[in-house]
């Protein structure tokens, strides 16, 4: 299993209690559905069966709370439009003559 897959897996079990019951199985059979977990799908699952805005403060458990955090902070957006956006920066050529970028900053 890849990342992706282990940390899908990961979520799914430890979302599963904040699932109300009449729920449980339509999110247990979604997710058992898919051969290929992405973060996308991961994302929109959860928010679709967990009330993320309650339970965030709240957590069932105490140490539910790096749970949250890691699919809050961490996991859900490394699929945002900014992250990607970032990417593509990071990824873009730059200029060959260096001293084009300076060449204001320091004056001859």
């Amino acid at each position: 299993m890849g990342k992706v897959a282990n940390e899908s897996a990961f979520l799914f079990e430890g979302f599963r209690p904040y699932v109300p019951k009449k729920k449980l199985q339509d999110y247990d059979n979604e997710f058992l559905s898919r051969k290929v977990y992405t973060i996308k799908f991961i994302t929109e699952l959860i928010k679709k069966y967990v009330n993320l805005k309650y339970y965030h403060k709240r957590p069932k458990d105490p140490k539910d709370g790096y749970l949250f955090n890691f699919f809050l902070l961490d996991f859900s957006i490394r699929n945002s439009k900014t992250v990607k956006a970032l990417k593509d920066f990071k990824e873009t050529r730059r200029t060959i003559d260096k001293n084009f970028m300076y060449m204001n900053a320091y004056p001859k």
